[in-house]
């Protein structure tokens, strides 16, 4: 390109204008404008290198909680699947049929010379979805420790069903401790109903086609 032919930015709308303005300023005025231009310039590449930075800095703190929740789920996974093993062991120990608590405590207490002074039944309780409680509240008035022992033992080792002391009041009858009054609560679990086609319905009735009945 010759001297004589227009510059690019010489065609561009404006820029001569302002060219003749900045040639038509005074040597001080033409620095000042420069050093004005060159802190706007500065400026702007401070703050894209902070916003750089700023996003640096959020992608190591995002990458630090990633790798901090893999340690945590790596350091959980044991004790989980020593619970899911224990929940998949009591689930194999619910009894098909369901077990009559109140005649089966009466049987141990014989077998244990036990007697036991009062039996109140609970209202049967859903456990989730899949299971429902049966529970007993038993009243014996007077036991000695080994007797209560026995027991509690046989209650919690029975295999046909799962059954387990879930609640225990125990009090002294004497200051030598040898004699006991005691509140117990047993429960016993089985598998909940499973719903059929006309619980998920509702009412069970066929469904309509639209059509009217002559």
């Amino acid at each position: 390109m010759s001297a004589s032919e227009p510059s690019i930015l010489a065609r561009v709308p404006g820029v001569s204008r302002l060219r003749e303005l900045f040639e038509g300023l005074a040597p001080r005025e033409r620095s000042l404008v420069m050093l004005l231009i060159g802190v706007v310039f500065g400026v702007g590449v401070l703050g894209g290198a902070y916003l750089l930075y700023d996003r640096i800095d959020t992608l190591e703190e995002q990458t630090d909680a990633m790798q901090r929740a893999l340690r945590d789920i790596a350091k959980k996974r044991g004790p989980y699947l020593q619970a899911r093993a224990r929940a998949l062991q009591l689930d194999q120990r619910i009894g098909q049929s369901p077990l009559q608590l109140s005649g089966f405590l009466e049987s141990l207490a014989k077998e244990t010379s036990i007697e036991i002074r009062e039996t109140n039944p609970r209202t049967p309780e859903a456990m989730g979805k899949k299971y429902i409680q049966q529970s007993v509240d038993l009243r014996i008035g007077k036991v000695g420790l080994e007797p209560l022992l026995k027991f509690m033992r046989k209650i919690e080792t029975y295999q046909a069903n799962l059954v387990m002391v879930t609640q225990l009041n125990i009090r002294s009858r004497d200051d030598k401790h040898q004699e006991f009054e005691v509140d117990m609560t047993v429960s016993t679990y089985e598998h909940a109903p499973k719903p059929t086609g006309k619980d998920k319905k509702g009412d069970g009735k066929p469904e309509s086609n639209g059509e009217k009945e002559q």
